[in-house]
């Protein structure tokens, strides 16, 4: 099957088999072969192939035809021969006599194009040799004027919108105006990297719910390669491009742009023409594209706006109980969170007012909640200020976890230190109590270090970062056994101290729900 090899401006390359005994060369889209260069001539050649050979006629072009670099003479036929190569404007077709049919001949009477296409917004150098005329100028700069145009405007209307549906609205609405478009669809690729149809609009019915039959293989081409094409008459294309069902709905011309973003496709838009009378044009094409890529920032815009409110709203919802910098490390690094339980070695510490019971009986409500609203403000930003996680409050209790949901070496010292400074600042909060004739207040707090289970624990409808296990048991009857202004702490915590922190021995001692005497210890700290 004889064929063309064309090179096009940019190096774009793409082949064109000769399956017809004549075909039509030039600029204008209702050639057989489109070529997409101002210097290219509207009509600019004919190729045939007869009985004697392939020959070539030059239309009397403006920029003229080169075969082998020599020029051919108008309104004459030169017989082509295997390997010549044939110049038109900044295009150079290869002639390849017997050459084998090649898979992308379904697609030889598409227009492609690239998203990077429409930033050649600038006049094209032109060679000494050849000679641009001003209309064709004049033309170049008016479809540059338009596609610049359409840029703002899309810009204006899609910068400061953040829903998809008002965005897939205001697509719709240009590619109608703009364009002679029968109907629109709009595809966005879900996380499994399918494409599903999100929006359509037809000029007469408006939108439309159900999906609608299209080109497959002109949607295939263009989610693979990334490019944008038109197909100017489906009705006359072989079955590989126009399916049974485009013929079916009578749909004269196809034309479709990818919708790309920063971290690869988005979607594709989609849009064909039922008028036997006319085709999309190579400048509907380039709307589309225009369209496609302000489409793409419009897209990537909303998505980042949403996961930005995520962050803002899972940075709200974990400084409640962690620290800042655990935080900070959560949202850089969240895969480092595992969902669910995780064994890992904790310190666990619980604190407790002590003679609360007696203080709200004596107290009015009101009273109460402003106290403990204090209290907890004050000994949340020092659990934080040690690296601890709050892991809830009970009452007029708290629990704090050091080493979860990360583990350190100095887990136990930051607990225990934290137990120390929570102690002493009470001293001044008693202080500041007393001057808003308050009652005074002391805590009790047990601290414990071992194996628990760590992690998001509950329901489907109710999540709580938590740790379970003996561990935690153990450090909720220490806090019940220390006495006001005491710090009780295990055997356990006691081997992870360093010298810096005094303990005292307390004995042994029969803890609720033990089967055998817990050494524990005191934490000096008056």
């Amino acid at each position: 099957m004889p064929r063309l090899d064309i090179q096009g401006p940019g190096k774009r390359e793409f082949c064109y088999e000769l399956r017809q005994a004549e075909i039509s060369i030039g600029r204008d889209i209702k050639n057989d072969l489109v070529l997409d260069d101002l210097r290219v001539s509207r009509q600019h050649a004919i190729i045939r192939q007869t009985p004697d050979g392939m020959t070539i006629r030059d239309l009397a072009s403006g920029n003229g035809t080169l075969v082998n670099g020599q020029v051919l003479s108008p309104h004459f036929d030169l017989r082509l021969d295997d390997g010549d190569a044939v110049s038109m404007g900044n295009c150079t077709l290869m002639v390849h006599i017997d050459a084998p049919e090649t898979p992308s001949a379904e697609f030889r009477q598409m227009l492609q194009r690239t998203p990077a296409d429409l930033l050649q917004t600038s006049i094209p150098e032109i060679e000494s040799s050849q000679e641009v005329s001003p209309s064709l100028l004049r033309l170049q700069l008016e479809k540059q004027e338009l596609l610049l145009r359409l840029f703002y405007v899309l810009g204006e209307k899609l910068g400061s919108i953040f829903s998809l549906d008002e965005i897939y609205a205001q697509v719709f609405e240009i590619v109608m105006q703009a364009t002679p478009a029968s109907r629109s669809f709009i595809f966005r690729k879900n996380e499994q990297g399918e494409f599903e149809q999100v929006s359509a609009r037809m000029r007469e019915q408006g939108e439309v719910g159900r999906p609608l039959p299209i080109s497959k293989t002109i949607f295939e081409k263009v989610a693979r390669e990334r490019v944008s094409v038109l197909l100017t008459d489906a009705q006359t294309s072989n079955e590989a491009v126009a399916s049974k069902s485009i013929i079916l709905h009578a749909i004269r011309s196809v034309m479709a742009s990818p919708i790309v973003g920063p971290r690869g496709m988005l979607g594709i838009i989609y849009a064909d023409y039922y008028d036997v009378s006319e085709t999309f044009s190579a400048q509907d094409l380039d709307i589309l594209n225009a369209v496609a890529v302000q489409t793409g920032i419009a897209i990537n815009t909303v998505i980042n706006h949403e996961r930005l409110q995520r962050q803002a709203q899972a940075r709200a919802r974990f400084e409640r109980f962690l620290p800042r910098q655990v935080v900070d490390e959560i949202l850089r690094s969240p895969e480092k969170i595992k969902l669910g339980g995780v064994r890992q070695k904790v310190t666990a510490l619980f604190a407790d007012v002590r003679d609360f019971t007696t203080l709200s009986e004596n107290s009015s409500p009101e009273v109460i909640v402003n106290l403990l609203n204090r209290y907890f403000t004050l000994v949340s930003e020092i659990i934080f200020r040690h690296g601890g996680t709050l892991d809830k409050y009970i009452g007029d209790g708290l629990l704090a976890l050091f080493g979860a949901p990360y583990v350190g070496e100095l887990d136990a010292i930051q607990a225990v230190r934290a137990g120390l400074e929570m102690q002493r600042a009470m001293v001044e909060f008693n202080r500041q109590l007393a001057s808003d004739q308050l009652p005074p207040i002391s805590i009790g707090i047990g601290i414990n270090t071992g194996q628990a289970i760590v992690g998001y624990m509950g329901s489907e409808a109710r999540l709580d970062y938590t740790a379970i296990g003996d561990t935690i048991n153990t450090a909720a009857r220490l806090e019940g056994i220390a006495r006001p202004g005491q710090i009780v702490i295990s055997e356990n915590t006691v081997q992870a101290l360093d010298e810096g922190i005094q303990v005292r021995q307390l004995g042994d001692e029969r803890l609720k729900g033990k089967h055998v005497n817990l050494r524990i210890y005191e934490v000096v700290w008056e």
